[in-house]
């Protein structure tokens, strides 16, 4: 089993979808030795792009060993997404048995979003 972490944020402007990122990538590398701190199964896709509406934006996907690395990422995000001025996104976190060779669906645990 592991533990997936979705994310889709739009912000105002670069430097506040900048921030976002800088803050997950520390969560998961160090910075100074670039050594993962949170082990992950699979990809882990961070990418910094631009919306339909033209905004920058953060999409995510991250998939935990442990369900406590997940947790904290979520708890991080949704926190960032409080504060910061994200114009709109959400964050979800899941159970993900793609490891186990099974045909099961994800099942989601909880989902935060934020509205303009």
């Amino acid at each position: 089993m592991k533990y997936c972490i979705m994310a889709n944020l739009q912000f105002s402007v670069p430097t506040l979808r900048s921030n976002m990122s800088l803050a997950i990538k520390n969560k998961i590398v160090d910075k100074l030795t670039n050594a993962i701190l949170k082990p992950y199964w699979g990809e882990f896709t961070l990418s910094d792009s631009t919306s339909e509406e033209g905004k920058p934006s953060n999409n995510l996907t991250i998939r935990f060993d442990k369900e406590a690395d997940m947790d904290e990422l979520f708890d991080l995000i949704k926190d960032k997404m409080i504060k910061l001025p994200v114009l709109h996104g959400s964050v979800s976190k899941h159970l993900c048995p793609h490891d186990e060779g099974s045909n099961q669906r994800c099942v989601n645990l909880e989902v935060f979003v934020k509205e303009i």
